[in-house]
């Protein structure tokens, strides 16, 4: 009798030993959050351009696609194209002393006026992240009354689309 009473005696310790189901469960979980800024960033090269001695009444321009706009947004944008006019001629389509920019969205068909107050649509929707290239062309005087360099600003300016 002693014995079946030492058996169960230890039975009944190593069922105690034996830990439960429930007790190995996680009491707590970790849940890992981001969050991405919407963040608009572009860049432009080459950031110049030099037409050379041009003739008048002639459209010099870029090869297609010779800017690159490279996108660093978090969002999509559309990006617009102005300029502050030139040194000396008058901003507008070709008289003496006259003349603009043209640009186009890696077409050549040089089909957006550059506007020398405010901007104008240039490219659109760019997913963020894709680059894109533009091309610009000068539209030149008809008639030269100076042989000074003239020299303009483009700014091309991203917003979210």
């Amino acid at each position: 009798m002693n014995r079946k009473i030492l058996i169960s005696s230890l039975l009944a310790l190593v069922l105690l030993m034996v830990p439960c189901g429930t007790a190995l469960a996680a009491t707590s979980q970790e849940v890992t959050v981001t969050a991405t800024p919407s963040y608009i960033s572009i860049s432009n090269l080459p950031n110049s351009f030099d037409f050379g001695v041009i003739t008048a009444s002639t459209t010099p321009n870029t090869t297609t696609g010779w800017f690159t706009v490279t996108n660093d947004s978090t969002v999509n944008i559309t990006v617009s194209i102005g300029c502050d006019g030139w040194t000396s001629w008058t901003y507008g389509a070709s008289d003496e002393d006259q003349g603009q920019l043209n640009a186009s969205d890696n077409d050549g068909a040089y089909d957006v006026t550059v506007p020398s107050t405010g901007s104008t649509a240039l490219h659109t929707t760019s997913s963020a992240g894709d680059d894109f290239q533009w091309e610009m062309e000068l539209e030149a005087p008809d008639d030269f009354t100076s042989g000074a360099e003239q020299t303009t600003h483009v700014t091309i300016t991203a917003a979210a689309a």
